[in-house]
């Protein structure tokens, strides 16, 4: 009887500690989120009406694209304005892919970044020296030294650095830790857009000998949405009825859209429901400066290699430290383990709250080739407290 009692205060002990772990992985960031959005008036940083070009937090190769692709109607020499009330902390030249970059600190904790611009206001550009050849230079400035209203003329657009046709990026971080943060959170009233994202195709992904799609352990793909591309909604039900047995991940195809423009954005939020349960939820806000490189392990890079199409995981691999992938124990993996239908749900969103929901049904049927499963145990529980501790911060550059 003794022993029994051990080792229950020893399991409620461990699952307090993990429940410590999500707590206060969770605060932490509900305080910085609270601290970044403090009464300060954002506005556009254009005099024109905002169309993009792409997104934040699209998936690319190593790297996870970091603000906003403002159009320009393929020309420079656009006015481009501070969007709030700051100071001009930095000039760069020939860095990072930028071009010409000029970057603004807000008092509310956040800095502006502007790049790929074709010069400075006169006022910044008698700051630096040039040399007529490829400069590569970097100036920062005190706090005191450089004030800016928001709206004030602070740069003239250009295509500098490493873009491929004039437009305006716009890079958002927190001034202390560095993290990209997603500028729509600033300047989504300003942005129209009543078109939700669009699924195109869903990918099963058996976890090795312990899962089974369709009687198979290798990944498949199969078609799921509408034809048309741009929709306000889609509640899409998939008639085929799939089977599945064991450890199987799941992951989508899928992209989002605006008016006016032939662009495809990355999906800001993603949602995957078993029976109604949330197992795995993607919400693209804020991504630490080293965290890049794992979109490769979220997207599946091998099979972008071979398509040039980004599948993006419903579930968590193995060692992910992305704080913007939220799963439990199990890492949004479902385990089929019952004979019986499976209701699996995911749901897309845009910033704005344009949603579309996908449907299928899978049914649990036994296969002996598939290898129990060990379940999560201790150094499962020990990876995901890791995770959890994961900060979100990188390196100042």
């Amino acid at each position: 009887m003794l022993k029994e009692l051990r080792i229950e205060k020893a399991a409620l002990a461990g699952a307090f500690i993990v429940l410590l772990a999500f707590s206060a992985c969770n605060s932490n960031h509900d305080s910085e989120f609270t601290t970044l959005n403090s009464e300060l008036e954002y506005q556009s940083p254009i005099d024109f009406d905002i169309l993009l070009a792409g997104n934040f937090g699209e998936p690319r190769p190593w790297h996870f694209h970091g603000g906003l692709d403002i159009k320009t109607d393929n020309q420079e020499g656009k006015n481009v304005m501070a969007v709030a009330d700051g100071y001009v902390s930095r000039l760069t030249v020939g860095m990072f892919g930028f071009g010409n970059a000029i970057y603004v600190s807000h008092p509310d904790g956040l800095t502006s970044v502007y790049c790929h611009l074709q010069r400075f206001a006169d006022k910044y550009e008698r700051l630096i020296s040039r040399s007529g050849g490829q400069d590569t230079l970097s100036v920062w400035f005190p706090a005191d030294s450089l004030p800016v209203r928001g709206g004030e003329l602070i740069a003239i657009s250009g295509n500098t650095g490493h873009s491929t046709g004039p437009h305006l990026h716009l890079e958002l971080h927190d001034t202390r830790t560095w993290a990209m943060r997603d500028p729509m959170e600033k300047l989504a009233r300003l942005i129209a857009d009543t078109v939700a994202p669009q699924a195109h195709s869903l990918m099963a992904i058996p976890q090795g000998s312990e899962g089974s799609f369709c009687g198979s352990s290798q990944k498949q793909t199969f078609p799921i949405g509408q034809g048309g591309e741009k929709r306000q909604n889609t509640d899409f039900e998939m008639q085929r009825e799939f089977t599945a047995w064991g450890r199987v991940g799941f992951a989508l195809w899928a992209d989002d859209y605006s008016h006016n423009t032939y662009h495809r954005y990355g999906i800001r939020s993603m949602r995957l429901l078993v029976d109604g349960r949330e197992v795995f939820r993607s919400d693209v806000d804020s991504i630490p400066i080293s965290c890049q490189q794992e979109v490769n392990l979220w997207g599946d890079y091998d099979h972008w290699l071979k398509t040039r199409i980004w599948y993006m995981k419903a579930f968590r691999e193995k060692d992910m430290r992305l704080p913007i992938l939220h799963a439990g124990f199990d890492r949004g993996i479902i385990d089929f383990r019952e004979e019986r239908p499976y209701r699996l749900t995911f749901i897309l969103r845009d910033y704005q709250g344009n949603s579309s929901t996908y449907r299928l049904t899978v049914r649990g049927e036994r296969n002996s080739c598939v290898a129990a499963s060990a379940g999560p145990g201790v150094l499962s529980r020990y990876q995901l407290f890791r995770q959890c501790l994961w900060p979100l911060y990188s390196f100042r550059e």
